[in-house]
Parts: structure tokens; C-alpha cells; sequence
């Protein structure tokens, strides 16, 4: 898991994501992934937290819905959710099944609005409209009263990090590497860096290692 902390309103988002992601055996770093996409001809951003590797085939799916905005494709989401996890699980190599959770950013083009949307799996992706406002999940203490999320965002992702170093190895969430945010208005879509971890280079050094040792991502290591 990793995390994901975003600001909605009426006419803008703001998505921002860490790019580590960790071996379920071990905990180590695995690779580094982009977790959140933007959809252009549904102004849409997907992301997701928990099971690595479920958001980009999410996105193959949705690329050849027959759907034309943000409203139209939760119309399709939870059953095609439903029958990716299946399939993701049947092909698990670790034995246990892991959850993931989806969110679907984008403007309406009904409304003309920003709207949100969460399925997760633990509730069999039923649709979960969103509420304007901050989320930051993994949840953790965020600063009272008004502040500018762009500025705030590489703490409160540090916050998260140590709040989660408290967990249990198999519950936690591992989160480190770069961090990006997605700024999404009805005219379009930017992605910009907001910054690293300290120990990115570190990481970056023990995955090329994984490589080098023959240990690369889906060969179940």
C-alpha cells in the first residue's frame, strides 16, 4: 500500500501519491510506480492504494468503455472491479488475498462539477460518492484551519510514514520514494514533482540490486 492524499471542490482537484512499492513478503522496495493516471477524454484521474499493479490493467479496462464521463464509468465500475480482483487473486503469488481501493477523480460533464468516487474491495467496490474536502489515507493528523495543500503535502506524507511504522508489517502502509501531485480543472490536467524521501538514492540502490540478483517484479520475489 502506499498513500494517497487529495483535495475536491466544485471546480478543481488537487491528487498527490508516493511512488514506492514494497514485496509483500519482505516489505522491501520493490519498484517505484505512478498511482494515479489521468483519463483525457474522460477527464478523469484513477488511482488507487493496496494491491500494486491493479490500476494500470483498471485502466486498459476503462480505455475501452463505452463511456463518455465520470458518472457514465461508475455505471460500469463495480462489477468490472469485481471481476479484475477475482482474477487478480486467482493469479496471487502470495497466497492471501490483498485489497485495493479505487478512486475516480474527474469533472462531470452532467453537472459540470467535480465529482469523486471510491469502491473498495472490502465492501465489493460499491460506489461511494466522496464528499468536497480533504482525504488523506493512509489517515493521519492533518494541520488546523485553512493551508495551501500543495505546501503540505510532502509533510503530511511524512506524517503517514511514521504513523505507519507503528503498525504491524502485514497491516502498515510502506511509503517512500517521490512524491507527484495532479491538478485537475474542467480545462485539463498538469502532473508536477513535490519531492522525495530522504532515503529515495537508498532505495533506488537496494531495486537495481533486486534487478541485477534476478529478483525482478512478477517473478514472485
Amino acid at each position: 500500500m502506499s498513500s494517497l492524499i487529495f483535495y475536491t471542490d466544485e471546480k478543481q482537484a488537487l491528487v498527490a501519491y508516493d511512488t514506492l512499492v514494497v514485496s509483500p513478503e519482505d516489505g522491501e522496495p520493490l519498484y517505484f510506480a505512478t498511482r494515479a493516471i489521468y483519463v483525457p477524454h474522460l477527464r478523469t484521474i484513477v488511482a488507487s492504494t493496496g494491491m500494486s499493479r491493479f490500476m494500470e490493467q483498471w485502466f486498459c479496462i476503462i480505455n475501452q468503455m463505452p463511456v463518455g464521463d465520470i458518472h457514465e464509468l461508475n455505471e460500469y465500475s463495480p462489477g468490472n472491479l469485481a471481476k479484475l480482483f477475482a482474477w487478480f487473486n486467482s493469479v496471487n503469488e502470495c497466497g492471501s488475498p490483498e485489497e485495493v481501493t479505487v478512486y475516480h477523480i474527474g469533472f462531470s460533464e452532467k453537472d459540470g462539477r467535480i465529482r469523486s468516487f471510491a469502491y473498495d474491495s472490502s465492501r465489493a467496490f460499491k460506489p461511494e460518492p466522496l464528499a468536497y474536502g480533504l482525504a488523506v489515507k493512509p489517515p493521519c493528523p492533518v494541520p488546523e484551519g485553512d493551508f495551501r495543500f500543495i505546501d503540505h503535502v510532502p509533510g503530511l506524507m511524512k506524517r503517514q510514514r511514521e504513523e505507519q511504522k507503528k503498525e504491524e508489517p502485514g497491516k502498515r502502509s510502506y511509503i517512500g520514494g517521490e512524491i507527484y501531485g495532479m491538478y485537475l480543472t474542467a480545462e485539463g490536467c498538469n502532473s508536477f514533482k513535490l519531492g522525495s524521501f530522504d532515503d529515495y538514492p537508498a532505495e533506488r540502490q537496494k531495486i537495481a540490486a533486486r534487478w541485477t540478483d534476478g529478483k525482478q517484479p512478477g517473478t514472485g520475489h
